[in-house]
């Protein structure tokens, strides 16, 4: 054989080990957080959507123990295409920075930066997310006011969320607060939904009830985009609202105190055509 072609067979078998230890490299993946330990995080919580909640991490140890596993291999940012539930870890880190953690299987973001990832830990994350929230022990942080639905004549509608001033405490004893305007709603008719009903009253169910329900009133239909008129008080006993007859929009007020670590006020409107 001549010089030349046993250098050939030296340099393509130089490529083959090569590739092969870069392949072994990439299968073989790396552990971001291997070298986390519970005294880099000073407070963690987890938002699931859906349903679009967020709860405190009671337990740091437990999260970081999962972090420690978590395996990823090569970038991929094609998560945007998937549809599922999302899962992220938001830790604020003793150094002052904050670090965003999405286990949406198969891949794991990063602060906005997607990688597939081994299945069993990442698996393991998502599932811990699941078991606080039915659990019942991590506490719920809301971010802005409970959702309200309105009940009458066995149907449904949810109200708009209007106005609002909302705070809520982190674990590490920071404060955000939230503010937030919106039109009359004498000028909200392309948002809200009629609800027709047969029956008197209706009911103001809220995702986490208020502890106070500071003010209702109404507008008949005929005032669209009139919002300098002022409004006809209504009734509210019992979480009920006592319907006028025709055509009205109602707006309510109510108040949470925030020893549950949120609250603030907040109005909503909605729009009932009863038929007495």
């Amino acid at each position: 054989m001549k010089k030349w072609g046993r250098w050939l067979i030296a340099l393509l078998c130089l490529a083959a080990v090569g590739c092969g230890v870069f392949a072994a490299s990439v299968m073989a993946g790396r552990r971001p957080y291997r070298d986390l330990e519970v005294a880099d995080v000073v407070s963690a919580s987890v938002r699931l959507t859906p349903p679009d909640t967020e709860l405190e991490i009671p337990d740091l140890e437990k999260l970081v123990s999962y972090l420690n596993q978590v395996v990823i291999y090569g970038r991929d940012d094609s998560y945007t295409e998937y549809a599922g539930q999302g899962v992220i870890f938001t830790l604020h880190l003793a150094d002052g920075s904050t670090t965003d953690i999405m286990a949406y299987n198969p891949f794991l973001v990063i602060d906005g930066v997607g990688y597939r990832t081994k299945y069993e830990p990442c698996e393991a994350l998502n599932r811990y997310a699941n078991q606080l929230l039915g659990s019942g022990e991590a506490v719920v942080v809301l971010e802005k006011p409970p959702a309200l639905t309105v009940v009458s004549d066995n149907t449904a509608m949810e109200a708009l969320l209007g106005s609002y001033q909302w705070e809520k405490t982190l674990a590490d004893g920071t404060v955000e607060h939230a503010l937030a305007d919106s039109a009359h709603p004498l000028d909200c008719r392309e948002l809200l939904t009629l609800l027709e009903t047969s029956e008197g009253t209706a009911e103001l169910e809220f995702a986490q009830m208020p502890d106070e329900i500071f003010s209702a009133r109404c507008w008949s239909d005929e005032y669209w985009g009139e919002p300098t008129t002022a409004g006809e008080p209504v009734t509210v006993e019992d979480g009920k609202i006592t319907l006028k007859p025709g055509g009205y929009v109602y707006e309510v007020g109510a108040r949470w105190d925030t020893v549950s670590g949120y609250g603030g006020t907040a109005y909503y409107a909605f729009y009932i055509r009863y038929e007495g």
